[in-house]
């Protein structure tokens, strides 16, 4: 065969379709299909989900002069989601999403394969520190110090294996060609994949679907066994139900794992992959930032003024449409009891409690427990409680 003639052929194939179409099916080049909006609603609403949770999650921390690693490591997760971000929106912009892989040409799928490999990457890195400051900060949370309860054992165990699955399965994404150009290079001759690019990822896909719905279940395994009113549990409980949108798009996503493998429609299957991972992820964000939410809109200064004047507001309307006797009006403005409703939940610490004894008083055997600013004390009102409240509490012996 001469060169001209491989010439040819070459560029045939090369301006010919990605991979055969279906009986009856014409390739379409101008007009692949699929939705370059639909991609790009996707990145911009889960990359702003996702850096409005680590905003609200580091406020919080600001407030409470506390930063930990788990913050460090929600920062990371934060960059390397941007650049999941970054290859998700160079996909929507070409071919779109979903686009069938016959109506994509054969030139252009080396840059597509190049850029889900790296999407495989910066999903493993990006969803493995995020799950690490989500457990690292629910280990502060939900166990006491110098406790080493089945919670703490379960938090570590979900820990450990996902640093080890998750940077496993980068080094076998990084080095599962050799030489490398062989993963994304449909034309290299020569070169060994032994590991199956297939069955690693639908692996990946079931274990992260699992440790996700652990992620779910834990901090509602705890809430619901607290000695707290149900209303509290509730108010808290709600806070870590995001976990859901999570566990569902990697359900989702996991399905669609299952079709790659039993498809030769990659560029279709994997760029719907590609979104409900950002969903995914996105929710990941969530599930941390929302918790911080009501102690950050409580720190702010604004916050406060708008609901006090409000409140004030609320009173003069009450008191202008009613002819009161003056007793009564009097009596309207006696200080209310202070009370914590129960969405003010932010320091969700078991162990943080401070123990108030008096010298000249013989302490009880039982303790009442009063939460810190409670303008009750014992002479106006008593207020029992237990220490496994999941608040910020002070102890006072009556």
């Amino acid at each position: 065969m001469s060169i001209e003639h491989e010439a040819s052929n070459l560029t045939d194939i090369l301006e010919g379709p990605a991979m055969d179409p279906p009986p009856g099916v014409i390739p379409n080049f101008l007009d692949p299909g699929g939705s370059h909006s639909l991609g790009y609603g996707i990145v911009i609403l889960a990359g702003a989900l996702a850096t409005l949770s680590v905003l609200v999650r580091l406020t919080s921390r600001y407030f409470l002069r506390k930063v930990g690693i788990e913050d460090v490591f929600l920062v990371i997760a934060l960059g390397l989601f941007g650049g999941l971000e970054y290859i998700d929106y160079s996909v929507s912009i070409s071919p779109g999403v979903p686009v069938h892989q016959w109506n994509v040409q054969f030139k252009h799928l080396g840059l597509f394969l190049f850029r889900n490999h790296l999407a495989s990457i910066f999903y493993c890195l990006s969803i493995m520190f995020l799950k690490l400051a989500i457990l690292i900060d629910w280990l502060q949370v939900f166990v006491p110090k110098g406790q080493r309860n089945a919670i703490f054992w379960t938090i570590h165990v979900l820990i450990w294996s996902n640093i080890v699955f998750y940077v496993s399965g980068t080094l076998l994404e990084i080095f599962r060609c050799s030489p490398r150009q062989k993963i994304w290079d449909p034309l290299f001759e020569g070169g060994t994949c032994p590991v199956d690019a297939n069955t690693s990822n639908f692996t990946s896909g079931v274990f992260n679907l699992a440790s996700d719905i652990a992620i779910l279940v834990l901090p509602q395994w705890v809430i619901w066994n607290l000695h707290m009113s149900k209303a509290k549990r509730v108010g808290v409980s709600f806070l870590f139900v995001v976990g859901i949108f999570a566990t569902v798009c990697g359900i989702v996503r996991t399905v669609y794992l299952v079709k790659v493998v039993n498809s030769a429609d990659l560029i279709y299957n994997t760029g719907i992959v590609g979104l409900w991972a950002l969903g995914e992820i996105a929710a990941g964000f969530l599930v941390i930032g929302v918790p911080a939410l009501p102690k950050t809109a409580n720190s702010i200064p604004i916050t406060a003024s708008a609901i006090s004047l409000l409140r004030s507001r609320a009173r003069r309307g009450t008191s202008s449409g009613h002819n009161e006797q003056p007793s009564a009006l009097l009596w309207r403005k006696l200080p209310s009891r202070k009370r914590r409703d129960q969405w003010d939940i932010t320091e969700l610490e078991t162990h943080n409690l401070v123990t108030v004894n008096n010298e000249n008083q013989k302490p009880e055997p039982l303790a009442r427990y009063y939460r810190i600013g409670d303008t009750r004390t014992p002479e106006n009102g008593r207020l029992d409680g237990v220490a496994s409240d999941a608040t910020t509490v002070k102890a006072v012996w009556g």
